[in-house]
């Protein structure tokens, strides 16, 4: 009988401080994480990307004096093509003065691994776009989104997921 208590009470003990670890661990990690100003994400559908394919994200900066970091994440699958992501940016401040930008986002190494996170079949990447850049208007801004990459039919496939995070500098 005596080992069945003693079995019984190392149990709820381990189970016990499982749970503390784990209530502390969560704690830490999200009170330490940054929260985004804007995080927004387009669904491709049937992960398909056309060429002419535009997607649009507006951020509102609420404080100009504030210096932000602008980020895009890349969710590709693994049947995705290519190492790499061409991509053609229009960034629109509320004065309507469009700013472009071509820029080449590496998703895999040379060896052919996937950079990023991966679960199943996905993997998923965040990639710095804008850092420690100051919005001198306070209002709208809008940023749209086309990729680059030449294919024969003009539609990318194995892109599943876009988004961009805005956040507070530190």
């Amino acid at each position: 009988m005596k080992v069945k208590e003693n079995s019984f009470r190392l149990k709820s003990n381990y189970l016990f401080n499982l749970g503390v670890f784990t209530l502390l661990y969560f704690s830490i990690t999200t009170s330490c994480t940054k929260r985004p100003v804007v995080e927004d994400y387009r669904r491709l559908n049937h992960s398909e990307w056309h060429q002419d394919t535009l997607l649009v994200f507006e951020m509102n900066i609420p404080d100009p004096k504030k210096v932000y970091n602008l980020s895009f994440t890349v969710r590709n699958e693994g049947r995705y093509a290519y190492s790499n992501l061409w991509l053609f940016v229009e960034m629109a401040p509320p004065s309507g003065k469009i700013i472009t930008d071509t820029i080449e986002l590496v998703l895999a190494k040379p060896t052919g691994e996937w950079l990023g996170s991966g679960l199943g079949d996905l993997y998923d990447k965040k990639y710095p776009y804008k850092q420690t850049v100051f919005f001198p208007e306070f209002g709208k801004y809008t940023v749209s989104v086309k990729q680059g990459m030449r294919t024969s039919n003009g539609i990318l496939k194995g892109i599943h997921d876009f988004g961009i995070a805005l956040e507070k500098a530190h």
